[in-house]
């Protein structure tokens, strides 16, 4: 039987999908199975539920009303005869505010059902980081009056460890932002406390768990906390993504140390995943579009004019961009398109992981409107980073007619406010702000002058393309950047597995 797992803080299901996917070598069925999924967010909560439909069946069986579903073709994704698969997914996953007192009588009540009896279960989740993240508390030093010691979400991770300490997990992960380990409350540093929180969640006399990181030997860890952090780029993950993220094995059950992770041979680009969907464009802002090409030349060519003088290379390659647009007009994608794309071009360890022959067509690839000015500017900073290797930073790598009124724009806090991603490098950290603008994700296609799709943000973040985001377009891109790359959460099972199958 799959071992069970609850995810708690569960976002769209990352980590779970990551889980609930690994398939031990020379197996043929998952080794693990969500048993329980928590999450505050209503659109994150309908993503959940949906996922954990399809997983109701075997790989590769789902049903066909799922994929009319997500293609907008009906209205649910189940029918008469898998209405008790969408029973089960509905009290899998559950739309749950972890502290809330009802809320977590809920919750624990359905973790006791799943820890009861000696088989072996996982918790895995991560607590809300904004109060750890390098941002979050540059934002926090500006308000008046702010304590760190009077910020609950600084200890949001005791929900994780009371469920620990009450119903004893065999194994657990727990995920969060670099930040976590420079965070400092009332003077002392957050994370040795953790640590010594998740080791003896109960205390002295309760329950012990050896913390370890997943890419270092154990051995080897001593006062190093950094052996925590996990770099996605170096795990096949199209993305620089650095994360917290330890294994806490119960003394007693788990004694043997499972292998760490291994850097991969070679780095996944973001090329690999994006280059072969099909283009989009932007909408605009202060009008209706109605010919695109002609829009996109005009915005291409004046930008190549603004360019020239300094940025001679950079201008030439906007000519060339000019001279590319196509007279069919892309559109601005939607919730489901046709495409004729298969595997062939992705990364091997990808393309089984990405693709679905059963979808005929991708999800979610949808883009934001911009105002013209900005289209210049996402042009121009495509056409720099392909010319030069790199996005321009600041006001000194801008033509002035293109600097934006910002009031901070030459202040040199914010130089990357316009970036473009590089075909041939691992993508920026995908985050949540991709739901306010798309200046830090423009695609590296001058001719698409547009910023990131959902699809794309998603591949990048490596959600299989069948995976649908529910909710408005701006609730899809906080999912996708809120969530652990599953690539990534399918390695840390195969690492937890060794751990339980072994010891």
């Amino acid at each position: 039987m799959p071992i069970p797992v609850v995810d708690i803080f569960a976002g769209p299901g990352g980590l779970g999908e990551g889980f609930s996917a690994f398939i031990p070598k020379g197996g043929r069925e998952p080794a693990f199975k969500i048993a329980v999924s928590a999450e505050m967010e209503v659109n994150a909560a309908r993503t959940l539920r949906l996922r954990a439909f399809f997983r109701q069946f075997p790989p590769g069986e789902a049903p066909e009303s799922y994929y009319e579903y997500v293609r907008g073709h009906r209205k649910t994704p189940w029918t008469d005869e898998t209405q008790g698969e969408w029973d089960a997914a509905c009290r899998e996953a559950l739309q749950l505010t972890v502290g809330t007192p009802e809320h977590d009588a809920i919750l624990h009540e359905r973790v006791a059902s799943v820890s009861k009896g000696d088989r072996p279960w996982i918790l895995v989740g991560g607590p809300p980081c904004q109060a750890y993240s390098l941002v979050g508390r540059a934002r926090n030093r500006g308000i008046a009056g702010y304590r760190p010691e009077k910020d609950e979400r600084h200890f949001l991770y005791r929900h994780y460890l009371e469920l620990i300490k009450n119903h004893h997990p065999t194994a657990f992960v727990m995920e969060n932002v670099k930040g976590i380990l420079s965070s400092k409350v009332g003077g002392a540093l957050v994370f040795p406390q953790i640590l010594r929180d998740l080791a003896e969640p109960g205390g002295p006399d309760g329950p012990k768990y050896r913390i370890i990181p997943f890419v270092a030997p154990p051995d080897t860890l001593g006062d190093d906390t950094a052996q925590f952090i996990l770099r996605a780029e170096e795990l096949g993950v199209p993305q620089a993504r650095h994360r917290v993220i330890l294994l806490g094995l119960s003394e007693g059950v788990c004694n043997r140390d499972p292998p760490h992770l291994e850097p991969t041979p070679a780095a996944t680009h973001v090329r690999h995943v994006l280059e072969q969907l099909p283009p989009l464009r932007s909408g605009l802002t202060t009008k209706t579009v109605r010919d695109w090409s002609k829009d996109a030349t005009r915005i291409l060519r004046a930008t190549a004019s603004h360019s020239r003088r300094a940025w001679g290379r950079v201008a030439d390659e906007l000519d060339a961009a000019a001279a590319r647009v196509s007279d069919r007009d892309p559109g601005t994608g939607g919730r489901w398109m046709p495409w004729q794309g298969d595997r062939a071009s992705l990364p091997p360890h990808l393309a089984s992981w990405l693709h679905d022959p059963r979808l005929g067509g991708l999800l979610n690839h949808e883009v934001r409107s911009h105002m013209e000015d900005d289209l210049k500017r996402y042009a121009y900073t495509a056409a720099f980073t392909k010319v030069r290797g790199v996005s321009p930073r600041g006001a000194n790598e801008f033509p002035t007619i293109l600097h934006p009124n910002h009031w901070n724009w030459e202040s040199g806090k914010f130089i990357d406010r316009f970036k473009a991603q590089a075909w041939d490098r691992p993508s920026s950290t995908v985050t949540s702000h991709l739901s306010k603008d798309g200046h830090y994700f423009i695609h590296p296609n001058p001719v698409q002058l547009r910023s990131l799709s959902v699809r794309e943000a998603a591949r990048l973040q490596t959600f299989p393309d069948n995976y649908f985001f529910e909710g408005a377009r701006g609730a899809q891109f906080r999912q996708v950047g809120n969530a652990v790359p599953p690539w990534m959460a399918n390695q840390l099972a195969r690492v937890v597995y060794s751990a339980l199958v072994e010891s």
